[in-house]
């Protein structure tokens, strides 16, 4: 406990400092991580948008997809987060690029002096999201805010995607491995976008796609199409009451034979819990021992439903806690961690003698490991 109370400081400590970041010049150098503003990008709330680049020594390219929430209709579209979780004030997404973001790019394993990760000395682009729209979006739409003021919704996700990764192609315009990864909604838009994604790399043999700590129970099809507005390439794959699995399974029947899925979730996501808890009673975003049940049978059913669609994925579950900074292990009402892939801890964590790390690099390798199984119902 004493060490995990320590590595959470330490993590905190990175979080804060990662921040300071460069803005390009014209110039890239390996290993130099550095914000471009792409012409044309903009947050949900119209502000500027920019990318980031950390340009590798080999010819490798991470696409690292960001999270933060969703807005699905009108009501959540007026409510952004702001930079502190209040239960009885609910929000749901991030409307602007927050610069406490741009850290996730050098923690755990995506640090660029982190010999033992399988992303050493690849080039790195990150897409911060701050859409709302799992990177989906090319729409606007109006809507009325907290305090009666009419305001515009600018959903250009997908618009800001293709804008940074037409950046990162002037650097790495055809690589030999390419993944895309994503957290949270951008786990989400992993799945979504992912067809979308390795389509501007079609020399590319070798494609991953991973997400972590996405899954819920909500028919977005109207959402998609209306607000979003999101190419028909997306709203193609949304068929069902599960996003992650119906974009998962477009990209397997569309890229199958170049392209590698692995999934990592915790059974009882405590963030998910939230989201699901007020879609399921539309009114609050608490997380009772119940909502932690139903949100395991979501993320299950998810599993055994990619499981039978897409043979040869593979997956991480666990019901543990990384996110604890006091060393519980679960929350008291049964809650476990949101996300994982830039926690130090994960890199180590094992099960079935397999470490986070390990399985991260057999996914991109193209070794099928299913970890968990035992924790399906």
């Amino acid at each position: 406990m004493i060490f995990k109370y320590l590595e959470w400081i330490c993590l905190l400590h990175d979080m804060k400092r990662y921040q300071k970041v460069d803005d390009y010049d014209g110039t890239a150098r390996p290993d130099h991580l550095f914000r471009f503003y792409p012409e044309g990008a903009v947050c949900s709330d119209g502000s500027r948008y920019h990318g980031l680049f950390r340009m590798g020594r080999e010819n490798k390219l991470l696409i690292m997809l960001d999270g933060g929430g969703f807005a699905f209709d009108k009501y959540t579209a007026a409510r952004p987060s702001g930079d502190t979780f209040d239960e009885n004030n609910p929000t749901f997404y991030d409307s602007w690029c927050k610069p406490s973001k741009d850290a996730y790019t050098r923690l755990s394993m995506f640090h660029e002096k982190c010999k033992k990760s399988p992303f050493y000395g690849w080039s790195l682009l990150c897409v911060p999201y701050a859409t709302g729209d799992f990177h989906g979006g090319t729409g606007t739409f109006t809507y009325t805010d907290t305090e009666g003021k009419e305001r515009t919704f600018y959903a250009h996700g997908n618009i800001n995607l293709h804008l940074c990764i037409d950046f990162a192609r002037q650097f790495c315009p055809h690589p030999e491995k390419l993944v895309v990864l994503g957290s949270s909604a951008g786990g989400f838009g992993t799945a979504l976008v992912g067809n979308d994604v390795l389509e501007r790399f079609p020399d590319c043999r070798d494609c991953t796609c991973i997400v972590d700590g996405a899954a819920i129970d909500l028919d977005l099809k109207e959402c998609a199409k209306t607000l979003w507005q999101v190419p028909e390439s997306i709203s193609a794959a949304l068929h069902s009451d599960d996003p992650v699995a119906d974009g998962l399974e477009y990209l397997y029947a569309h890229q199958k034979g170049r392209v590698k899925i692995g999934y990592v979730i915790s059974l009882r996501d405590g963030v998910l819990m939230r989201y699901q808890n007020f879609i399921d009673t539309k009114k609050e975003m608490g997380w009772p021992p119940e909502a932690g049940e139903r949100m395991e049978r979501i993320i299950c059913g998810t599993v055994n439903r990619l499981s039978a669609s897409i043979p040869d994925i593979s997956y991480f579950l666990y019901n543990y806690n990384f996110n604890d900074i006091k060393g519980r292990p679960v929350e008291s009402n049964g809650a476990t961690s949101h996300c994982c892939l830039w926690i130090p801890e994960f890199m180590r964590f094992e099960r079935e003698g397999c470490t986070g790390l390990q399985w991260v690099r057999n996914v991109i390798d193209g070794k099928t490991t299913q970890i968990g199984r035992d924790l399906l119902t």
